[in-house]
């Protein structure tokens, strides 16, 4: 419970530290130092390269909360989550509220082909992020969106999952 509201008190925080240093990527520790500079990712999924005052310093993702890079007008915010192989992973937020939605980039994980791009890791404060394949997202859905029949009627393929999570936690 004390996490939960550590999360909502970072969620509520961090619109004011974009605000402050708009157009610049970030990093926000375990340590909860925020630290301005370049993010770019190193084609690992567990490590990125951060450039902070002419240096690079490569972080894990085991020690970083979140983090923001700044792409065409718009902070995309990433975080951390712990796979289901117990491996920390970067992933993109899409969604929090009600049901909280995460992007993985499976580019650089050894664990996934080609054929496999991406995958939506889902969850709510019951439950902690699981990965949801192209195979089971209809599923996965039905039980996490059961209160709402008229949004998982409007549900077509797999890439409409953010679309569907976004409509669902604006109730």
């Amino acid at each position: 419970m004390k996490r939960n509201f550590t999360v909502i008190g970072l969620l509520l925080f961090l619109p004011l530290c974009l605000v402050a240093q708009k157009g610049k990527d970030f990093i926000l520790t375990m340590n909860k130092d925020t630290l301005y500079g370049k993010v770019k990712f190193s084609g690992k999924s567990d490590i990125i390269n951060f450039h902070y005052k002419g240096e690079k310093v490569d972080f894990h993702a085991s020690t970083i909360d979140y983090f923001g890079v700044h792409k065409k007008g718009k902070t995309h915010l990433y975080k951390t989550l712990i796979n289901n192989w117990k491996e920390y992973i970067f992933v993109e937020v899409l969604s929090e509220g009600r049901l909280n939605l995460y992007y993985y980039d499976t580019a650089g994980n050894h664990r996934y082909t080609s054929a496999d791009p991406f995958r939506y890791y889902i969850g709510n404060d019951n439950i902690y992020p699981i990965r949801m394949s192209p195979r089971a997202y209809r599923n996965m859905m039905k039980m996490m969106v059961k209160d709402s029949p008229d949004l998982l009627a409007q549900m077509g393929d797999y890439e409409d999952v953010p679309r569907i999570i976004r409509k669902y936690n604006q109730f």
